[in-house]
């Protein structure tokens, strides 16, 4: 059977939902969708009222104005667990129906011939045409792509939370009309907890129906069984007989882990995807449209759109905070949020929650608080974060302690060098790359399999086989996968924000840079032996290109605000003061290793233990080999003359590292994808 051409457009939405929606529409209104091809993607038809859409801006409001034709309700007063209602002025709580923003996307699609399947995207691929879009109804050719599938996250740390937000509403009509209608009920906490923080959320309609919503924060997702009793009591002693008019239900997730998703040229992400979703509270529709403005404003301009831009940094420590407390303390949710708005107008909360206070006000919301649980959560989150600490700051601290040696003590430096590195490298640099075979399957349980191996292998062999006849090709390669694979490493344990492929490479190559330009006299007699062009560097020029590169290193660090980042930087530093097989072997082992055999254990869900006797027949097997080649080169059996062992070595890592890094990489990207 003949495979199918690729079907070319301008734009391709991957996702049908409010983010979607709304960028259509902010499209439209620019004039944007003229004379463009475009299609949306989505399983789901989209043609059920399965969310509710609320918002809090002023009526003048840029967002209100936009979008009036389609909001159903609005409410100028607020209740929080039942207590006298406060007007919402200057603010206005607008709500939309799903299925109204749907419509209105949809009525667009049919006015511009937009092409809409029921069709789920599978994999994006950047190429030579455009954005290659596979799905399980065909390929797609894209010049741009709007990502708005559901958001994925990196595993949480031990201070980060993954929650849920689940609701199970239903939509009634009262027999005996609701009389406050201009009044929606926030949060009512006046009915069982079930061991997480759960309210009620009331929404009256000008049509005399109203919703009623249970709404779960919690690890688990609350289900019908535990939903349908409290819902039926609810309605019933404070509303009496109503009539079903229809239900929904949902799931949005709370998660002060970092998006899983690197940002991929072409490809612009919308919705939860690109961090739209608070995630102390879940509210993201606003984000969303502003969003879709600043998205459709940039294609009018011809720039590149620009991603989401996050709020000041100190919310998302609030939001850390809280939902460690709403993970580990669900008890006191409740009476934080009864306390946060019954101590501040609602207008002073609506505008916190929407990060547009300032410090002073924000101390002010919280210092009325109840402190036990913010400072039992603060002490928990700065002791898992000083201990994440923990490792790099010993190794700088064993770096110095060497540095002092190796100034003070020479010989006793030189006694000690070697013996250091091989502990390490049998306790962590040889293992940490010998467990790849447990990596395909992510088990550690998983046998070891024969194909596995022989791909392997096989990738070793192709390497060697290109040192034979471009052994400068080789080197050059042999240097960018190696910069690549400490970049990523490193990014991994750092968890910077979506670092992309330029921060991940321009990192490795910095700290391959700092080692070798600091160490040009020594890295340049290995380059002698490979027979390759010498590093362009002299006692002199490495004086200030080697600071320059640390400055830059430690600038970079500061903007980032990651304090292992800094210690990765002070490590380089005082390496850059040790000779060359030191210098290499603190990073190596000390940060790369070490980092690399936490992601494993953590990523195979294992211990340190038995992560090790899993390594320790290939570690072994790796030691047996490097004894036979120094035996063979003592004996006489192999001669290698002139320091031809040098090239010989690197030519042996670079062939062992290869498909290490391959099996790496495909690990990593499991980890931000799964």
């Amino acid at each position: 059977m003949q495979q199918q051409e690729p079907r070319r457009v301008d734009y391709l939405f991957a996702g049908a939902g409010a983010a979607a929606s709304l960028l259509l529409l902010s499209l439209e209104r620019r004039g944007l969708l003229q004379e463009k091809r475009i299609a949306v993607l989505d399983p789901d038809d989209k043609k059920r009222d399965d969310k509710t859409f609320c918002f809090w801006c002023s009526p003048d409001d840029p967002m209100a104005q936009s979008l009036q034709s389609l909001t159903r309700t609005c409410w100028s007063r607020v209740r929080v667990n039942r207590q006298a209602p406060q007007k919402l002025a200057p603010l206005t709580y607008w709500h939309i129906s799903g299925l109204s923003l749907y419509n209105a996307a949809r009525d667009l699609m049919q006015k511009r011939q937009i092409i809409r399947e029921p069709a789920a995207v599978a994999t994006m691929t950047p190429g030579p045409e455009g954005l290659l879009v596979s799905t399980d109804r065909g390929d797609w050719i894209a010049a741009q792509v709007f990502d708005s599938r559901p958001p994925q996250f990196l595993q949480p740390a031990a201070n980060e939370t993954h929650l849920l937000q689940s609701f199970i509403g239903r939509v009634i009509a009262p027999e005996i009309p609701y009389p406050d209608a201009d009044c929606f009920e926030l949060m009512d906490f006046q009915i069982p907890q079930q061991g997480s923080t759960q309210f009620m959320y009331v929404l009256p309609f000008s049509n005399g129906t109203m919703l009623v919503e249970l709404t779960r924060f919690g690890k688990d997702p609350i289900s019908e069984s535990e939903a349908d009793p409290l819902l039926d009591q609810y309605i019933q002693e404070r509303f009496g007989d109503a009539r079903l008019v229809s239900e929904e239900k949902g799931c949005i997730p709370m998660s002060s882990a970092p998006l899983a998703a690197e940002p991929t040229p072409g490809i612009v992400r919308l919705g939860g995807r690109a961090g739209a979703i608070k995630p102390s509270t879940g509210y993201g529709f606003k984000n969303m449209f502003r969003h879709a403005e600043t998205v459709a404003d940039s294609l009018v301009a011809d720039t590149p759109a620009r991603a989401l831009t996050p709020g000041p940094p100190r919310f998302r420590f609030y939001d850390r905070l809280l939902l460690l407390i709403l993970l580990h303390r669900p008890e006191w949710g409740s009476r934080i949020f009864k306390v946060l708005f019954s101590r501040n107008h609602p207008v002073a909360v609506l505008r916190f929650l929407d990060e547009q206070t300032g410090i002073a006000q924000d101390l002010r919301i919280l210092l009325r608080l109840p402190l036990q649980p913010f400072l039992q959560a603060w002490w928990t989150d700065a002791r898992i974060r000083f201990k994440s600490l923990l490792r790099p700051l010993l190794v700088l601290l064993a770096a110095l302690a060497l540095w002092a040696l190796y100034n003070t003590q020479p010989a006793v430096y030189d006694a000690l060098q070697i013996p250091m590195l091989a502990i390490g490298l049998f306790l962590v640099g040889i293992p940490h790359g010998a467990v790849d075979h447990l990596l395909e399957s992510g088990q550690i349980r998983a046998p070891i399999r024969l194909g596995f191996v022989l791909k392997y292998l096989g990738l070793g062999f192709l390497y060697l086989g290109l040192w034979l006849p471009a052994p400068a090709l080789a080197l050059t390669l042999f240097l960018l996968y190696s910069a690549w694979h400490f970049g990523q490493a490193d990014m991994q344990e750092w968890r910077l924000d979506q670092p992309g492929k330029a921060k991940t490479f321009a990192w490795g190559a910095l700290a391959l840079s700092v080692i070798l330009g600091a160490h040009a006299v020594e890295s340049n007699q290995i380059l002698q032996h490979l027979d390759a062009p010498e590093i362009p560097l002299g006692v002199a020029e490495a004086s200030w290109f080697v600071p320059l590169l640390l400055g830059i290193a430690a600038g970079w660090a500061l903007l980032e605000r990651r304090a292992a980042f800094f210690l990765s930087v002070c490590l380089l530093a005082v390496g850059a003061r040790l000779p060359l097989l030191m210098a290499f072997g603190l990073y190596f082992v000390g940060q790369h290793s070490l980092n690399g055999w936490s992601h494993l254990k953590t990523g195979l869900q294992t211990t340190h233990l038995r992560l090790f006797a899993k390594a320790l027949p290939f570690n072994l097997g790796a030691w047996l080999l490097l004894g036979a080649l120094l035996y063979a080169m003592q004996s006489g059996y192999l001669q290698l003359a002139d320091g031809r062992w040098i090239p010989a070595f690197f030519v042996f890592v670079s062939c062992i590292s290869f498909p290490h890094v391959w099996v790496m990489h495909r690990f990593y990207g499991r980890q931000k994808t799964g």
